[in-house]
């Protein structure tokens, strides 16, 4: 195991356990006891931006590797969790279920790169 490895899996079980799974499973009453954001704060939306630019790095990058013939098959596991899982959440709270456009947005990417991890090489390949 490398360091970089070490350091990457410590930030990996970490962040899982003590950021994604309360924002994903806890109720809103305690997520804003735990993180001390009262109504009204911008905290956790301002984090949320900080995610999704750290996401948007690593789309950067696959689109470099895919334009150079390398599939960026990382990347691509990174989308389908993303943006499928962006789908989900937004179907089943119905606060947002109304929000058409953004579920089909999400869905629509996570199926095209689902058919891409199926097919590297179609993905890969410069168009005509």
């Amino acid at each position: 195991m490398t360091p970089l490895t070490l350091l990457l899996l410590v930030m990996i079980a970490v962040t899982a356990v003590v950021v994604a799974a309360p924002l994903l499973l806890l109720a809103p009453q305690r997520l804003d006891e735990l993180s001390g954001a009262g109504p009204g704060s911008a905290l956790l939306y301002r984090l949320y931006g900080v995610a999704i630019s750290a996401l948007l790095v690593a789309y950067g990058a696959g689109a470099l590797a895919a334009q150079a013939g390398v599939f960026p098959a990382a990347v691509v596991a990174m989308g389908i969790v993303s943006n499928a899982g962006a789908a989900a959440v937004l179907i089943v709270h119905p606060e947002v279920r109304k929000r058409a456009v953004g579920i089909a947005f999400f869905g629509v990417i996570a199926v095209g790169l689902a058919v891409a991890a199926f097919a590297p090489e179609w993905a890969t390949t410069r168009f005509a």
